[in-house]
């Protein structure tokens, strides 16, 4: 775990959460990257040691600095920390009203020159007013370089997130109220969209908690956000993550109302992949979504004893036979679902209102 830092005597910077040792670490300063214009954009570059050929995972700080400011002492203490955990830390020259711009010159340069700074995966780092120009910047779908991202209590506005980013979002529980609701609601459509985010709501923590919470909570927090990039960046984690994208961004469509694109994307997973039960009840119910209820019926009929849940079955087959005008099959397909997992509900449903006379389909509901 990474170490506090002392307390300061007064008139000191204030103090950090963590204080990450120097040995095994080397630095290079004001490294170039590229050229705006007639502007030099440089770096700092905080490297751990590694074996001869070995590459590792990059965090580059996305923080609005040029300069000597770019190395400032938070920053630099949390390149510190991350090159303690083997993390090749970036601390680049990005300007404040160019910083998007000058951060695709350093995408472009890291492009070419991995092998030059041992850079593996990246991944990148924005806390505060920085995650207004960072989080748009790394849901870009064309930064395919960039692997995993972090933010910290800040938002920005994003209306699609990308399926093949992990991102971590912490959310310091003690920070001012429309922070934390813009963060809530970045989080809701992320859930929505079945991107695979990951939120850490540290309770106790205040807007920067790195200078001003010195507690363990704070360094577990340090601790788990280096772990995530480590772990968000590996072959094996990353092929995994891209091996389910497809079926991903399929319920991402279902959950936020987009069933014609989930049953098209839904469709062409079964075609592949035809004998997966799971899938193809995931492509009758966006059919279902869809109103395509005849095809929908098809589809839950070839799921006759495939042993899936009665009720996961039944509830979708009965209501998409119902709609497609078929009373005998929505019945049937309620009998199957056990009295005990039969919802009572569906005994006033106005879907089932042209059935709900038929003795058939009050036997399935007894008064109680």
């Amino acid at each position: 775990m990474i170490a506090f830092a002392s307390s300061p005597a007064a008139g000191q910077e204030p103090p950090l959460a963590f204080a990450p040792p120097a040995a095994g670490i080397s630095v290079a300063t004001d490294v170039p990257y590229g050229e705006s214009g007639t502007t030099k954009l440089s770096m700092d570059v905080y490297s751990p040691a590694l074996a001869a050929g070995a590459q590792a995972p990059a965090l580059i700080f996305f923080n609005r600095a040029t300069g000597a400011e770019r190395s400032s002492r938070f920053y630099a203490s949390w390149a510190r920390a991350a090159a303690s955990k083997g993390i090749v830390a970036i601390l680049p020259d990005l300007r404040s009203g160019s910083e998007a711009a000058d951060f695709r010159v350093l995408m472009s340069y890291l492009a070419q020159h991995r092998a030059d700074h041992r850079v593996g995966a990246i991944a990148v780092y924005a806390g505060s007013g920085n995650v207004s120009a960072a989080l748009p910047a790394v849901e870009d779908p064309a930064q395919t370089e960039i692997a995993a991202a972090v933010m910290y209590y800040g938002a920005a506005e994003v209306a699609q997130f990308r399926l093949d980013l992990p991102l971590l979002f912490v959310r310091a529980g003690l920070d001012r109220p429309p922070v934390n609701e813009a963060i809530a609601a970045l989080a809701a459509r992320a859930v929505a969209q079945n991107a695979p985010f990951t939120l850490v709501n540290y309770a106790g923590g205040h807007h920067a908690f790195e200078m001003v919470d010195d507690t363990d909570a704070t360094r577990r927090v340090i601790d788990d956000t280096l772990d995530f990039v480590t772990r968000a960046t590996s072959a094996p984690y990353r092929a995994s993550l891209l091996a389910s994208i497809g079926e991903a961004r399929a319920a991402g469509f279902v959950q936020t109302g987009r069933f014609r694109e989930a049953s098209v994307e839904y469709g062409r997973l079964v075609a592949a992949r035809p004998g997966d039960p799971r899938l193809r009840l995931s492509y009758g119910e966006a059919l279902l979504g869809d109103k395509k209820y005849g095809p929908a019926c098809a589809e839950f009929d070839k799921l006759r004893g495939a042993g899936l849940g009665p009720r996961d079955l039944g509830m979708p087959a009965s209501r998409a036979c119902m709609l497609k005008g078929d009373g005998d099959a929505a019945i049937a397909w309620m009998q199957s679902i056990p009295e005990r997992f039969r919802p009572a509900s569906l005994a006033a449903d106005p879907v089932f209102a042209p059935i709900k006379d038929r003795a058939d389909f009050r036997a399935l509901f007894p008064p109680r």
